[in-house]
């Protein structure tokens, strides 16, 4: 057989297998690019509903509305995803097991519920259910934690009740968690996020009933999240939203991703720490283009040398 007989056969053979690969690389391609964009606007939709939520009333005192929170919310995902009749912004809503307003003193889910409306007919909407404090219990004493160090405890066996912060209570509770500042945060951060990843995992569990009778097949799951990304989330009020399964690529790929939108009314300023090549730890302020990584944020400056850090010569915290 000639050289050029060959040649011809083994384009014949190979180039089958060669469109094949380009068609999936340029799948890969487009479901990366799909996902990018797909996070900017959930990114989008929880930064205005952060926003949308704070209201002040006399005195400049902050109040949260979840109702204005969950409509700007929507509004910036409907206008994202150019969905504008009711339908498909049913169909798109049906894709968001849960949504969380993490409070100051405690955390509301808004998520999928069926009821009987006006005409007797049944209905799916997405509904706030009641707020949750941060609660935790040892020894007789019931701790109600918040997003800082103020707590609220309560001795059921004097039934005497304390409030104030942790520094505020320290000597009035030695034999407590709050004899050990290290403890307490520990402690504190552990139940704010165990009370969170629980109704959220129950919330999104139960979507698949509702997703179903929107002609969605996907299964819906509890997402795993880092203690990191969780630690991260509960810095400060806001809005958290999980969104799961919109297909995005022509493999059954399908986008699954959270996002945290904070109002920052708890830490007006906010410090990471992060270890340099010499070997030392810096702090640095959130916006240093030094900082690579928010693994946990401390509130003062004083808090981050406590830990052994040296300020960061770039930034000047």
């Amino acid at each position: 057989m000639k050289t050029t007989d060959l040649a011809i056969l083994f384009v014949i053979i190979t180039l089958p297998f060669m469109q094949i690969l380009r068609i999936k690389s340029d799948n890969l391609q487009n479901t990366a690019y799909r996902s990018v964009l797909l996070n900017s606007y959930i990114d989008a939709a929880v930064e205005d509903a952060s926003q949308a939520m704070i209201e002040l009333s006399g005195g400049n005192k902050i109040t949260i509305s979840r109702e204005k929170a969950m409509n700007a919310f929507l509004q910036t995902l409907f206008i994202n995803f150019n969905v504008n009749d009711r339908i498909d912004q049913l169909r798109l809503m049906a894709y968001i097991p849960a949504v969380v307003l993490i409070d100051y003193d405690g955390f509301s889910i808004c998520s999928m519920e069926e009821y009987i409306n006006s005409e007797g007919d049944i209905e799916q909407k997405m509904v706030w259910k009641p707020k949750k404090p941060y609660a935790y219990e040892s020894d007789g004493f019931i701790y109600l934690f918040t997003l800082d160090s103020y707590v609220k405890v309560y001795n059921s066996d004097t039934n005497i009740y304390y409030e104030g912060s942790f520094t505020d209570l320290k000597e009035k509770l030695p034999g407590t968690l709050l004899k050990d500042v290290e403890i307490f945060e520990q402690v504190r951060k552990r139940t704010i996020v165990e009370a969170i990843e629980s109704e959220v995992n129950n919330a999104i569990n139960l979507h698949n009933t509702y997703a179903g009778r929107f002609g969605i097949s996907y299964r819906f799951s509890p997402p795993s999240i880092s203690n990191a990304d969780w630690h991260r989330n509960i810095e400060d009020v806001g809005i958290l939203a999980f969104i799961q399964g919109i297909p995005i690529g022509l493999g059954g790929e399908r986008f699954n991703s959270f996002a945290l939108g904070a109002s920052r009314i708890v830490r007006k300023k906010t410090y990471y720490i992060q270890q340099d090549s010499n070997g030392l730890f810096y702090y640095h302020r959130s916006q240093c283009p030094n900082l690579t990584e928010k693994s946990e944020a401390y509130d003062s400056r004083e808090e981050c040398a406590g830990k052994g850090a040296f300020p960061c010569h770039y930034c000047r915290p």
